[in-house]
Parts: C-alpha cells; structure tokens; sequence
C-alpha cells in the first residue's frame, strides 16, 4: 500500500517484501506464521481475497485447485515482485475501496493489513461487505506477547538500539472486538503465539532489521545491525517476534 495514499502509519522498509520475508523465516514449532493464518480458511473455501497483499506470500499459501485466490495491494512495486515470485491473481486497488460485489468471498485475510493502515474500520467495513454471509476473516498483527524471560532479555537489548519496540510493522495489542462489531463481524478467536526469528550471519541481520517496524533514524539501525552481527559471530541466537490472530464470523 502507497503511504499517502492509505494512511500506512509504519510499514517496515522501502525493499518489497522485507517484512514478508521476517515472516516467512520466522518460526514457532513446525510452522510460520503464514500457516498459522492460512489454517483460518477452511478448504471448502471456494474464493479468497488477500488485503494488503505485499508482494503475496500469503496469497501463495492460499492457492488451491478450485479456488480462486485474489491478492489486493496498492504498491505497484509489490505486485511486480508477487507475480516475479509466481503465478497468481493480483489487483491494484485501495484496500479502502474494492472493486468487488457485495457478498462475493467465501473468507477475507490479511497479514499485516489491519494493523498497517491507518483507517481500520473502514478497511474493516469493506472486508466485512465482500466477504458473505457466515464466511470467515482472520488477520494477523504483531504482539507484545508472549514472552519469556530470554525473549524478554533480547527484545529489551535491541529496543535499545532501536529506540522502538523491535516488531513487524503495525499497531498491536489494539483491542478488536468492538472494532470488528461495528463493522458487522463477530470474534470468535484472538490468540497468541511464539514465533523466532534467527540469526545466524549479518545477512541475516540485514533482513531482519529491513522487514522491522523501522528505526528514527539512520545511526541507531546502523548500531542495532553491529550489535546483531557481532552476537551471531560468536553464536547464532533467535529474536522474538510474537503474532496476534484474530479470526471473525460475518
């Protein structure tokens, strides 16, 4: 999504997919967090529609034969790097307003989108209108938890650097229920789950710091990328990245 054009209040780097990328490379048992929010959508789910889509990591995850998967995303740039990644169904819209019928998904996600732009309830208000009745949307967000004590030891380290809580771009901890109500969705889920991130090189560190909720300035990711690279070279080491699900009924 364009920064001015829907109000993106801190979307990690410039660099398409950086935030995609922390996603896809961070982990919390056997899965990621793509998986964890692709379970929401039952596979009876003949039409899907990814909001604020990025360069379409989820959207991938979504395809299935017999299904159509629309990925939605403002960033001409996204798109070009999801269909360069492959073949998918991609639209260039406002997320704010779709160009799609009343009625007409079986479920609605996004994975970072909720927390992103800057009007969430009427992002909210035109996922609930496209999505059917008695169909499903599920959204992830960062969170602040949960987290143990080494979680806790490592996040507070790099904050530090950071001067900002070290997160995927977006709000967390908002509080979803009425949020969803006014938009016509009931909750039926908001859960938390442990998910890391490791680092084992610079270059890891690299991605890392491209795809976090960004730094005020340039000097203090410059430090927090020497602190990371230096603690890899003596041992590779994980750094929290706890997401939010949040799953609704129409």
């Amino acid at each position: 999504m364009s920064e001015a054009a829907s109000g993106v209040r801190w979307y990690g780097s410039r660099r398409p997919g950086a935030s995609e990328w922390v996603l896809e490379h961070s982990h919390g048992g056997d899965h990621d967090p793509y998986r964890w929010l692709a379970r929401a959508v039952a596979d009876s789910a003949t039409k899907v529609l990814d909001l604020a889509c990025g360069t379409g990591a989820l959207t991938r995850r979504l395809v299935r034969p017999g299904r159509m998967t629309v990925g939605v995303d403002l960033s001409g740039a996204n798109l070009e790097a999801a269909l360069e990644a492959g073949p998918g169904t991609y639209l260039r819209a406002d997320v704010g307003y779709l160009p799609f019928r009343d009625n007409s998904f079986d479920a609605v996600v996004t994975s970072l989108g909720l927390g992103v732009v800057a009007d969430r309830g009427r992002f909210l208000e035109e996922a609930a209108r496209v999505l059917r009745p008695g169909g499903v949307f599920a959204a992830l967000s960062p969170s602040l938890r949960p987290f143990n004590a080494e979680d806790l030891r490592i996040s507070s380290q790099l904050a530090g650097y950071l001067r900002v809580t070290p997160q995927l771009p977006g709000l967390s901890e908002f509080r979803a229920k009425k949020m969803l109500a006014d938009a016509g969705l009931k909750k039926v889920e908001d859960s938390r789950s442990r998910y890391h991130y490791e680092v084992a090189s610079r270059e890891d560190a690299e991605f890392l710091l491209a795809g976090l909720r960004q730094a005020p300035d340039r000097a203090r990711s410059s430090a927090a990328l020497e602190f990371l690279a230096a603690r890899a070279e003596a041992e590779p080491f994980r750094v929290p990245l706890p997401m939010r699900r949040i799953v609704a009924l129409k």
